[in-house]
């Protein structure tokens, strides 16, 4: 990724970075923000080249002051260089970060889990030499980082950010699905196993049969011979003989 080896501990940000943060990306801004420092001193080269002899011959010494103009623009151009060399642009498990300054060290930090979206635009010259600028969007809050320019691989580089921010246990209380409600089930359909007990009572248990009187002794005396449990003729038991009969 842009010069870092993820074997390797970078000193310009893993400093900053807490126990078990695991980097996801880490990109060196592109060079296309120092293009203009540079073609600017190339520029002021050939100006100050071509104006310096006639200046010479108009003012003598003072042509010469020429120069040091030029040594001032080269020097800006320098020390964009360098500010450009120091700049990181990093993104972990857990946050954003944006790394700057080369004398005074400078972090730019966002939580993941305060991010609603991200999207990058291209301007023509991106397209041509491979970068974007990525624009963050934070729920209407004021963040350190809004926009970053200059991102190189803005596609990949976009779709390795979002597939983090996005993760289920990025995604702030904003961003969570709510739980889907419990599907109701008819009552017919509900099922009931094991099968409920049953209430039974004593009425249940018992059930009247037709009976008829076989060979009564006095018609006014329950305890006779024997009783038929049907109207069919049935085989019945003599209690006082203790003979078995047909009927």
């Amino acid at each position: 990724m842009s010069g870092w080896d993820p074997r390797v501990p970078h000193p310009n940000f893993e400093r900053y970075l807490v126990p078990e943060e695991r980097v996801v990306v880490a990109v060196r801004l592109h060079w296309a923000k120092v293009v203009e420092p540079v073609l600017t001193a190339l520029a002021a080269f050939v100006v100050v080249g071509w104006l310096v002899g006639p200046a010479t011959r108009a003012f003598g010494d003072g042509g010469e002051l020429l120069w040091w103009l030029w040594i001032a623009v080269l020097a800006r151009s320098v020390w964009l260089v360098l500010n450009w060399r120091a700049e990181w642009f990093v993104t972990t498990d857990r946050r954003m970060l944006l790394i700057f300054g080369l004398v005074t060290r400078k972090v730019a930090m966002m939580p993941l889990g305060k991010v609603t979206d991200m999207n990058y635009k291209r301007s023509p010259l991106g397209l041509l030499l491979g970068f974007g600028e990525f624009v963050l969007e934070s729920a209407g809050q004021d963040q350190a980082m809004r926009s970053i320019p200059f991102v190189p691989r803005p596609n990949d580089t976009y779709r390795e950010i979002c597939a983090v921010i996005f993760a289920p246990q990025n995604a702030g209380p904003d961003k969570q699905a709510p739980a889907p409600a419990p599907r109701a089930v008819p009552p017919s359909f509900r099922p009931s196993w094991p099968p409920a007990p049953t209430k039974v009572s004593a009425e249940d248990l018992t059930q009247p049969i037709p009976v008829r009187r076989i060979n009564p002794v006095d018609p006014g005396d329950d305890a006779g011979v024997g009783w038929a449990v049907s109207e069919t003729p049935s085989r019945y038991v003599d209690l006082r003989t203790d003979e078995t009969d047909e009927s």
